[in-house]
């Protein structure tokens, strides 16, 4: 999709836009989805799980252990591909780690009905296992696209 920029070329003028809204095609291409394959990367070595997933207002959220080793590949390169199973469209981005508290109570609600069972089963429980280190919440970001 995009590709990194190279040092020679960090300027201000050449970096990407990222934003947390997605393609229409892609967001379309969830809808009735559970679970999407997520890739992080280390050592020039791509790895993909399979992760269940929030969408609220076109931007995508992930929840995961702290200690999962997806999470500890994003510390070092926060590059990620999220591809819908099945042969699906895909988009590459960045993670973001996101404070719980920074976000609009009704996406906090969104992602506490999701993962509920992981102890989260309230906006401050979730606040305060992001808080406390156990579990991380990220947003990716997309290159912006004109005309989305």
């Amino acid at each position: 999709m995009w590709k990194a920029i190279q040092p020679e070329q960090d300027h201000s003028c050449h970096r990407l836009i990222l934003t947390g809204v997605l393609p229409p095609g892609f967001e379309k291409a969830l809808e009735g989805r559970d679970e999407l394959l997520v890739s992080s990367r280390e050592d020039g070595r791509e790895r993909a799980v399979r992760a269940w997933f929030v969408v609220a207002d076109g931007e995508i959220y992930l929840f995961n252990y702290a200690y999962a080793l997806r999470v500890a590949r994003w510390r070092s390169d926060p590059w990620t591909r999220l591809t819908v199973p099945g042969g699906g469209p895909s988009v590459e981005g960045r993670v973001r780690f996101v404070d719980p508290g920074e976000l609009d109570p009704a996406v906090q609600e969104m992602i506490v009905e999701r993962w509920g069972m992981w102890g989260a089963p309230t906006p401050e429980g979730l606040r305060r296992m992001v808080r406390d280190g156990s579990h991380v919440l990220v947003r990716v970001e997309v290159p912006y696209e004109e005309g989305r």
